[in-house]
């Protein structure tokens, strides 16, 4: 991985890209634009926590990222990253966050998850030690009361405060948290997962994840 510029602002999309899809280019490309982001790495997480098991491997995962990524041609600006492979298991996201800390690079990090994720950290592992070390953008999802978000951050760190001026929650450590309403979350992998065991080419698929599913058979994908 490429070493970061001083401050370099850095988005990190974590899921489990099971398979990727166009709704996740598309919200990377919008968060990369709306918070001025240097670049967006993706992590496809090798075992979830939160979520049942991937259906594909993570070498298929990764593979199909890194398809989508070369295809979409976003020079470099979005990358897929392996990190997780060589991280304990289940892959919890403090842990994530402290190896990419700890690799020497000097970045901002801005860990990407949806609405209805940030309304779950609480229980999340170690949750208290991510927001004091992270920066968060969490996207719009209507499981999400808007009004609930400084008293469920404020419930696991009570030094985060709104700053009107900014648009945003920061805490004593500098860290902040960050709500996008403009920008639904995309469409759930398991939908494109059903499409494609029926036999159906979803419209979201990135042509070259669409041949590699064909290609190694994934998905219970059956040529017709």
């Amino acid at each position: 991985m490429a070493h970061c510029a001083r401050h370099a602002a850095v988005g990190l999309f974590g899921g489990t890209f099971d398979p990727v899809h166009s709704g996740h280019l598309e919200l990377a490309r919008h968060v990369f634009n709306r918070c001025r982001l240097d670049r967006v790495l993706f992590i496809p997480a090798l075992q979830p926590p939160h979520k049942e098991q991937p259906r594909s491997s993570f070498a298929d995962r990764v593979a199909m990222l890194e398809a989508a990524l070369s295809e979409a041609g976003e020079g470099g600006r979005m990358r897929c990253s392996r990190l997780e492979a060589d991280l304990p298991s289940p892959s919890y996201t403090v842990q994530t966050v402290a190896a990419l800390q700890q690799s020497g690079e000097n970045c901002e990090y801005f860990f990407i998850i949806g609405g209805d994720s940030l309304r779950d950290l609480p229980s999340w592992h170690r949750a208290g030690d991510l927001l004091a070390t992270v920066n968060l953008i969490a996207v719009h999802r209507d499981t999400l009361d808007p009004r609930a978000i400084g008293p469920l951050l404020q419930s696991l760190d009570p030094s985060f405060a709104f700053d009107a001026d900014a648009g945003l929650w920061r805490n004593r450590q500098g860290k902040t948290v960050r709500y996008l309403d403009d920008l639904e979350l995309p469409v759930s992998s398991s939908l494109v997962r059903q499409m494609l065991a029926q036999g159906q080419v979803p419209a979201m698929l990135p042509p070259s994840v669409f041949r590699y599913i064909r290609q190694h058979h994934l998905y219970g994908w059956q040529e017709g």
